[in-house]
């Protein structure tokens, strides 16, 4: 009976832990159930992968892009009107716009005799052009010849009275010369406001 006795309380162990090894093990399946139960509640609610995406993308674009998409069509048509009428004043400007002063030098120098005693005693040479209103110069063009026609007449009245004797490019002397000029070009074109002296010289017979 001694000897067996160790063998009965060590099967009685086993057998008990074998027991209670099997009552643990069946409340342990509802729990593992239940706290299994939210995981797939979880997953048969969340998103999809794509979805996900699509949400944080929208979420990261400015607040300018979610805007409704009538004011994304409409900035683009602004901008480019905007654009267009820009651009069509600028060139206008650049390209309409009249000087408010121009000049026309005459291509050829004037050639005036000076004579003494009815002899040639030297030739005055002279580079001339005109002061006028930038809406003047193709009128100017159109009667070059008869600007220049009577700049000469007066050029040989200055001669014979003796305004290229002596000091003739004292100031005084330009400033009448200058002034005779511009009253007789403004009798031709009246839009002249100066005839300016770009050369003058004496050359010796």
């Amino acid at each position: 009976m001694r000897k067996l006795l160790p063998v009965l309380l060590s099967l009685a162990a086993f057998m008990g832990g074998a027991a209670g090894g099997e009552m643990l093990r069946r409340p342990a399946a509802p729990v593992e159930a239940a706290a299994g139960a939210p995981e797939q509640g979880h997953d048969a609610t969340a998103a999809s992968p794509d979805t996900a995406k699509g949400g944080a993308e929208h979420a990261e674009l400015p607040a300018s892009a979610q805007d409704s998409p009538q004011a994304d069509h409409a900035a683009p048509a602004g901008h480019g009107g905007t654009g267009a009428e820009g651009g069509t004043a600028g060139g206008h400007g650049a390209s309409g716009d009249v000087p408010a002063i121009a000049w026309f030098e005459f291509p050829q120098q004037f050639l005036v005799p000076v004579l003494h005693d009815g002899r040639l005693d030297s030739t005055m040479i002279l580079s001339l052009s005109l002061e006028m209103p930038g809406t003047a110069r193709e009128t100017v063009h159109a009667h070059e010849i008869k600007l220049r026609d009577a700049l000469l007449r007066q050029l040989l009245i200055h001669a014979n009275t003796g305004g290229f004797d002596g000091n003739f490019t004292s100031e005084a002397h330009l400033r009448k010369l200058r002034a005779d000029l511009t009253a007789v070009a403004q009798g031709v074109i009246p839009g002249i406001t100066a005839v300016l002296i770009g050369d003058i010289g004496r050359q010796e017979r």
